[in-house]
């Protein structure tokens, strides 16, 4: 039999957003361990959980639509997706919520993050300055930025952000972000190449609203 591997949905906010990705990952198993979840381990001498998160949220962003894939043990029958999420919000913790699950096909490969949506609110007093920084931000074909925490490395921004929606008068930023190989543009890199970095986790502070996954609209197209 093959096994089940299943894609799931969840939002991660509130306090829980100051937790790690590792802490993330221990608290999924001591929720998949309440409610008996039968997940296919690992071999060797240290067999670990067979789960995975295609884009890792940085400390202190909260994330609205963020993946999770799990492989099940093949022992169990056809899980029902409603049931299982239903399951996982019951038992879960406050800032962890279970939005949707799916059934993966056979020939569906592991998840890729293609492209972030992050959004975030300007104050007022900045978004007069941000829209000139914006329309100069666009009309660059590239813009070189360094990594915070690696200096050395650059990033191109520009390159990286694919859309950009700004409305002034609610101050609403809206950026897709595309995720490459190598050293990937993040928030911070963004609000660096837009003027705004002194303001991050200051006055401004991102949550990512969606994470679009590579080929997933038209694996969708095809249901189990």
């Amino acid at each position: 039999m093959v096994r089940q591997r299943v894609r799931i949905r969840f939002s991660k906010s509130g306090n829980l957003k100051y937790i790690g990705h590792k802490d993330l990952l221990r608290t999924f198993e001591s929720l998949f361990r309440r409610v008996r979840l039968p997940i296919a381990m690992s071999n060797g001498f240290h067999p670990k959980i067979k789960m995975s998160l295609p884009s890792a949220l940085a400390l202190g962003i909260e994330g609205f639509d963020e993946v999770l894939e799990l492989e099940l043990n093949d022992s169990i029958g056809q899980i029902e997706s409603s049931v299982l999420i239903a399951d996982l919000n019951r038992s879960s913790v406050n800032g962890l919520n279970f939005l949707s699950a799916r059934l993966l096909n056979e020939t569906e490969r592991k998840g890729q993050l293609e492209s972030s949506v992050f959004e975030m609110i300007i104050p007022e007093h900045l978004c007069k300055e941000l829209a000139i920084d914006i329309n100069n931000f666009l009309s660059q074909k590239s813009i070189l930025i360094s990594k915070t925490k690696t200096p050395t490395k650059k990033v191109d921004v520009r390159h990286a952000v694919t859309n950009i929606k700004f409305q002034p008068e609610s101050g609403l930023l809206q950026v897709e972000v595309i995720s490459q190989e190598g050293p990937e543009a993040g928030v911070r890199e963004l609000l660096t190449a837009l003027n705004l970095d002194k303001e991050y986790f200051q006055t401004i502070f991102p949550k990512r609203i969606k994470c679009n996954l590579i080929n997933e609209s038209q694996n969708n197209s095809h249901p189990n």
